[in-house]
């Protein structure tokens, strides 16, 4: 059976309540106990000092031992204790008080403060030998124990009832706290339950957010938040691609209507219509792939092949692949900068960024315009610039190019996903892509990729540039 909260804080508390009050009896009784014997023995010797005086005023009037013994017997009046007088060989002199086995002797080897049993009764004894001038002889004062244990048995019985009055309290206090404490809670459960996809937009209500319960409200709002930013990413993600892929799909259809109008054409016609399909296809299949990518990279379904290699190879191969597509803007693509730079990441996203860098690069570069790319380090970390003389980036689209499908203007070709995955790919490695500089000359994209400390020889790192 598993137990509510409620029933488990009640639990706790009456058992910690109960414990506390368990040793506190403990405590109480071990230390009562010891105080009333400690007064008993007190008591034991005041009434063997008042014995003791009273048998040296005998002696001083010139009496004998058995007839001091005798009036003391008369003079010290002890009501429930017991008082013996012997000789020092054990032989009785006085015997008064409560009745005792008159066969029992105290110890004649020293004086003796210690329990007895007599007849079967505890028995406390104070026992010493005295002399006094010419006389010696043992006295004895007793008391029973039964009044200390009857003293002690009401005590424990008093504290067990006080304890199960304490146990029945603690249980409705931490019931009552119980209560009080998760109400909160069970009225932020009930807010959470409420909350649906259509109303995604409500919030947990904390009476208090510097608590414990107001701060779990303020991260499970913060989840909410979250989860709500992540499925309006995810319905913009769908709109988004459905609105690239409605493009091609509309011009693959038409084509196929329109070819399928006559019962015959020419085959330069079905050539020029299949070739209009293929370049659809193409355009087809590189979007999804993109996109297949990009949504692996954000659920970190995409993991890194780290190598060892050259970022400045990775940068000129790059650059060179993509001279065909600058020769059709007349845009001259460089790059240059330091050599046989080491890093160890995945050489085929880190081309893949790159390629995406110098691909957006090219786009928006000045008809005849140039392209630069660049690579240098320091002793910590690696930068990668790709630097166009396009019209640059408005102020208020630095981030937004980087977002999903984002356009800057309408006769762009691209699907709007190469900086974004360009970023993915640099974070994924522990570095960054940002927008350093951009205006009416041109825009420089600038990588920073961290700089291991521990690369291995340049003899254990392939040598691209060789190829």
């Amino acid at each position: 059976m598993k137990w509510s909260i409620r029933a488990r804080l009640t639990g706790w508390y009456s058992g910690v309540v109960v414990l506390v009050l368990l040793t506190g009896m403990f405590v109480i009784d071990f230390r009562q106990e010891r105080v009333m014997l400690q007064r008993l023995d007190d008591e034991l010797e005041r009434l063997m000092f008042t014995l003791q005086g009273v048998m040296r005023t005998e002696f001083g009037e010139g009496l004998s031992l058995e007839a001091s013994a005798d009036e003391a017997s008369i003079e010290v009046l002890a009501p429930d204790r017991t008082l013996i007088l012997t000789r020092p060989d054990g032989q009785l002199l006085a015997r008064w008080g409560t009745a005792t086995d008159i066969s029992w002797r105290p110890s004649l080897v020293a004086n003796v403060l210690d329990t007895a049993t007599i007849n079967g009764v505890d028995m406390r004894v104070l026992s010493e030998r005295v002399q006094y001038r010419e006389h010696a002889y043992v006295a004895v004062v007793m008391a029973p124990l039964a009044e200390l244990a009857a003293a002690t048995a009401d005590l424990r019985r008093t504290l067990g009832i006080g304890i199960l009055v304490a146990l029945a309290v603690a249980a409705f206090g931490g019931w009552l706290v119980g209560r009080q404490t998760l109400r909160p809670l069970e009225t932020m459960a009930a807010q959470a339950t409420a909350i649906t996809e259509s109303t995604a937009g409500q919030r947990l209500q904390t009476p208090n957010a510097h608590d414990e319960l107001g701060r779990l409200g303020t991260a499970f709002n913060g989840l909410l938040d979250r989860l709500v930013q992540a499925l309006r990413a995810q319905r913009q993600f769908m709109a988004d691609a459905s609105h690239e892929l409605r493009t091609p799909v509309s011009v693959v259809r038409t084509t196929a209507q329109v070819t399928l109008a006559r019962d015959a054409r020419s085959s330069e016609d079905y050539r020029e219509m299949m070739a209009i399909v293929g370049e659809q296809a193409d355009r087809l299949s590189h979007l999804v792939n993109t996109m297949f990518l990009l949504s692996r990279a954000e659920a970190n379904g995409l993991p890194l092949a780290p190598e060892p290699l050259y970022l400045d190879d990775i940068v000129s191969e790059s650059a060179r692949a993509l001279q065909v597509l600058a020769r059709e803007r007349d845009v001259t693509v460089t790059a240059d900068g330091k050599t046989e730079v080491r890093f160890t990441g995945d050489n085929r996203l880190l081309r893949q960024m790159v390629t995406n860098l110098i691909d957006n690069a090219v786009r928006h570069a000045a008809r005849s315009g140039v392209v630069h790319a660049t690579v240098e380090h320091t002793a910590s970390a690696i930068t990668i610039q790709v630097v166009d003389d396009g019209p640059g980036v408005p102020a208020d689209a630095h981030e937004r190019i980087f977002q999903r499908f984002a356009r800057l203007t309408q006769d762009y070709s691209g699907a709007g996903l190469g900086l974004p995955i360009a970023r993915w790919i640099a974070e994924a490695h522990g570095g960054s892509l940002v927008l350093e500089s951009t205006g009416a000359d041109g825009s420089t994209f600038t990588v920073t990729l961290p700089r291991a400390a521990d690369l291995p020889p340049d003899d254990e790192l392939p040598n691209e540039s060789a190829d």
